[in-house]
């Protein structure tokens, strides 16, 4: 049975503010909970209805049952899904920037504003393969419960950091940086390199000024009909896609 502290400290992790304090966040449903358990995240609870029998083979983790009422009180979501976790965001304790990366293909996100595009980002990372994404400290909160949601485990697989973005595309000189932009050239005429960065804008205003100077390629996905824009998480899947069939 849940406590009336246990449900107010859950309740607390909807809030960003309150995931920062403590350096946890949700996980919720039956499929992320068993991506949870097959990954490297600490887990400290797991709260689940009497219907969720999945047994559980890592130790310390404390497994309370809720009734379905009490674990709609603690859920983001309107009708969840048997179970939810609380999980220790990663420790990033190395420092990202104290060398230049290894040769690779890299994602940027300048101020990424939505948790759907974000969570979307992260899982089409994944399924190409591209194992680091860094986004600027503007971005959206990647353990935003609904980014979780939408990155389908993917966020247990992908690193993603919060950098400055300048001072990472100056400390790696040698990774030339491709900008998404309306105006510039067409990914399917244009040849790009293996190792780089890939770099997506906010969804309304693109990619800041400040990062311009650092752009080695402005490129752009053409249209070829009448759609204003793409969806920022649609043209990062079109854009890695092009990338990858290329080098292979």
């Amino acid at each position: 049975m849940i406590s009336k502290q246990q449900l107010s400290f859950v309740r607390s992790l909807h809030q960003k503010k309150y995931r920062q304090m403590y350096g946890k966040f949700l996980v919720e449903g039956d499929k992320l909970v068993h991506e949870l358990l097959e990954s490297s995240f600490k887990i400290e609870a797991i709260f689940k209805t009497s219907s969720w029998q999945t047994a559980i083979q890592r130790g310390k983790i404390e497994v309370i049952e809720v009734s379905e009422e009490d674990l709609r009180k603690i859920s983001t979501h309107e009708n969840p899904n048997q179970v939810l976790a609380v999980a220790h965001m990663h420790d990033r304790k190395t420092d990202i920037m104290a060398q230049p990366l290894p040769d690779a293909l890299y994602l940027g996100c300048d101020s990424l504003s939505d948790p759907g595009n974000a969570g979307t980002i992260i899982r089409t990372a994944d399924w190409f393969g591209v194992k680091h994404i860094f986004l600027s400290e503007s971005s959206v909160d990647i353990y935003n419960p609904k980014v979780v949601s939408a990155a389908k485990g993917s966020l247990f697989r992908v690193e993603c950091h919060y950098v400055d973005l300048a001072q990472l595309f100056n400390s790696n000189p040698g990774l030339p940086v491709y900008g998404a932009f309306m105006d510039g050239k067409s990914i399917y005429k244009h040849e790009m390199a293996a190792n780089a960065f890939i770099l997506i804008g906010n969804e309304a205003n693109g990619i800041g000024e400040d990062l311009v100077p650092f752009i080695t390629e402005r490129i752009s996905i053409p249209n070829f009909g009448n759609a204003e824009s793409l969806n920022a998480a649609v043209a990062a899947g079109i854009i890695i896609g092009e990338f990858r069939r290329k080098i292979e």
